[in-house]
């Protein structure tokens, strides 16, 4: 495994997280011209072919300069692209940064600590909490008890705004009276959900996306203290005690180069369940890197101790040497790829944990990849896996017709499987695709297709991202879209029923507005057309009588959830003043899902990877 990539793809695999204070990357200044331009001497010998010519997730040179001058630093020296960063000195990175942001590294405001003027409560998790990303180990991301109704969101206003130090890295969970996040400048926060002030922060020195809360013993009982878990980007655990952020253990469970932990872990029953995802997809472009080795996995963990109970890889097969095409030509391997992106579902009544998988990283296309598995949450065994790649004959049809660069990444499974139980009792797995397609399946007969439904036209970032929504009535399901044709409008929402599939309604996302545009035509149709969508490429929330969609215009908007009205509709990429003494901006509202909790409702803007970044959270309640 080589130990070192060329600087144009260490780039494009930059964290999303950046506090965005002004409409458009600034001019540098005088002081900055002379790094400047060592910047851009460094940027066209090893950036340049691919970030001027930006394909797949390669992100173009423009969002590059939306970022954060710290951000860039940080992956190249201390996140995810340490290993990868060899050779450069600090004066180089700087000098990129500088070039790409207009501004150097250090030059943005410092938050203040904002401590809480007394010690919280001890941590435990109650009824209206929102512990972890789908709300429930199952993923339905519905609150059933949210301390407001439907009928109160035209009254919502700013309660407070927090300013992610570094950017906005993911979602908030709320527990015991508190709020935990994970910021672009690999720390770690509790906050007190009533006011922001801060009762403690953990420093990582790593990438950390998003966390969860949990009860560290097996059993309720007189000791229900809970702790927060998180995996980074050098294939680490950490657990910390929820109400001192002391650190409770760490454990290594991936030593591969490009593996990363994108998704939060599940907890329950006293073991912490870890999904592993990996950045090798975009290596597969370059001719000189000796591809693919990495392959998705599913961790186990000992709660109260990070003890490793069981290791199992989503393909099976271990990689093997590939043969050579060219003599003169690098080693390839395989069979690899099958990451796990997404949350993972938990089914404690039939003890399986539930992943859905990515693509392939070469043209086998082997067992394990674009899949649901269910492993068994005891031993890691395999009980049943489903791919859902269509056969080889339509692939390139189906490819063309949705307009897509990479064909494998078209395929791969992007949303957390949901367990969710109908009203009548029975069980169904949800799931969809980057295709465009959201699968019920049976859990009692190996994942059996109960039905299926093509909501989305798919693509690389297309079709369903992240997750749908459940209550009790209907299935809500974003579809992201974010790079259509005219006349046809990026992204949209779907409410089907939850047994059949049926369309009981469904909506074509408004006209984009996008507030970071000033000069630009005040509303766009297509992402093409003006870098502004309004696709619906973030999981959807449900609470009684509506449904929350996040949108890439920086819009949060709330839907009736019988007929699809629009009750809400918020920009969240505006400036606020934040608790925490800088400015507020949020972005893009991609991937994670509005959090709704006793009575208030917080919205993280700006943690998209590919769009418009920001540094915001927005707390919403009522008078």
């Amino acid at each position: 495994m080589p130990s070192r990539l060329p600087l144009a793809l260490l780039l494009a695999l930059l964290p999303a997280g950046s506090a965005v204070a002004a409409q458009s990357p600034p001019a540098p200044d005088a002081q900055a011209n002379s790094a400047s331009a060592r910047g851009e001497t460094l940027y066209l010998q090893r950036c340049a072919a691919c970030h001027d010519h930006p394909h797949d997730r390669i992100p173009p040179r423009l969002l590059l300069g939306l970022r954060s001058p710290n951000a860039v630093v940080q992956a190249l020296t201390h996140g995810s692209m340490r290993p990868m960063a060899a050779g450069l000195s600090a004066d180089d990175l700087a000098a990129l940064a500088t070039f790409l942001t207009g501004r150097a590294p250090g030059e943005e405001p410092v938050p203040s600590a904002n401590h809480c003027a007394k010690p919280g409560a001890p941590v435990t998790v109650g009824a209206g909490d929102w512990p972890v990303i789908g709300q429930d180990i199952g993923g339905s991301r519905f609150q059933s008890d949210p301390g407001l109704a439907a009928a109160d969101l035209p009254r919502l206003s700013l309660k407070w705004a927090f300013a992610y130090p570094g950017g906005a890295s993911g979602p908030v969970q709320v527990a015991g009276g508190r709020v935990f996040l994970a910021s672009g400048n690999g720390q770690v926060h509790a906050l007190d959900a009533r006011s922001g002030c801060g009762y403690w922060t953990f420093d990582t020195g790593r990438t950390v996306r998003a966390v969860a809360v949990a009860a560290l013993a097996a059993e309720r009982g007189a000791n229900d203290r809970a702790g927060v878990f998180f995996g980074d980007d050098q294939g680490v655990v950490t657990a910390l005690d929820a109400t001192s952020g002391a650190l409770l253990w760490k454990t290594q469970v991936e030593t591969h180069p490009l593996a990363r932990i994108t998704a939060p872990p599940a907890v329950a029953g006293g073991r912490v369940f870890v999904p592993v995802s990996g950045m090798e997809d975009p290596l597969t472009h370059d001719p000189g890197y000796a591809c693919c080795t990495h392959r998705g996995s599913v961790v186990a963990l000992d709660a109260q101790s990070g003890k490793v109970l069981w290791k199992s890889y989503t393909v099976e097969e271990e990689p093997k040497p590939l043969p050579k095409t060219d003599k003169e030509g690098v080693q390839h391997f395989g069979p690899a790829g099958g990451s796990i992106f997404t949350p993972l579902g938990i089914d404690t009544r039939r003890g399986v944990v539930y992943a859905a998988t990515a693509e392939a990283y070469g043209p086998e296309n082997p067992p394990g990849t674009y899949s649901v598995i269910a492993f068994d949450a005891k031993t890691g065994a395999h009980r049943w896996e489903r791919q859902f790649m269509p056969a080889q004959k339509d692939r390139a049809r189906i490819c063309h017709e949705a307009g897509e660069s990479d064909c494998r990444n078209l395929f791969s499974m992007s949303t957390q499987v949901m367990v969710h139980t109908l009203p009548d009792g029975r069980d169904i797995l949800y799931a969809g695709s980057k295709w465009g397609w959201i699968y019920a399946l049976d859990p009692d007969a190996g994942g059996e297709v109960l039905w299926q439904r093509k909501v989305g036209e798919g693509g690389d970032l297309g079709g369903i991202m992240y997750g749908p929504s459940a209550d009790t009535h209907a299935l809500y399901v974003p579809v992201a879209d974010t790079i259509v044709l005219p006349p046809k409008r990026a992204g949209g929402l779907a409410a089907l029923d939850l047994a059949t599939g049926k369309v009981r309604w469904r909506l074509e996302s408004e006209p984009a507005l996008c507030s970071w545009q000033p000069g630009a035509p005040a509303r766009c149709e297509n992402v093409n057309a003006c870098d502004c969508s309004s696709a619906k490429a973030a999981a959807t929330t449900a609470i009684p009588g509506a449904v929350f969609a996040g949108g890439w215009d920086g819009h949060v908007r709330a839907y009736a959830a019988g007929d699809g009205r629009l009750l809400w509709d918020v920009d969240t990429a505006l400036p606020h003043a934040a608790v925490n003494g800088i400015e507020a901006r949020g972005g893009q509202v991609g991937g994670y899902p509005v959090v709704v909790s006793h009575g208030a409702i917080y919205i993280t803007s700006g943690a998209s990877a590919m769009g418009r970044p920001g540094n915001a959270l927005l707390v919403y309640g009522i008078e």
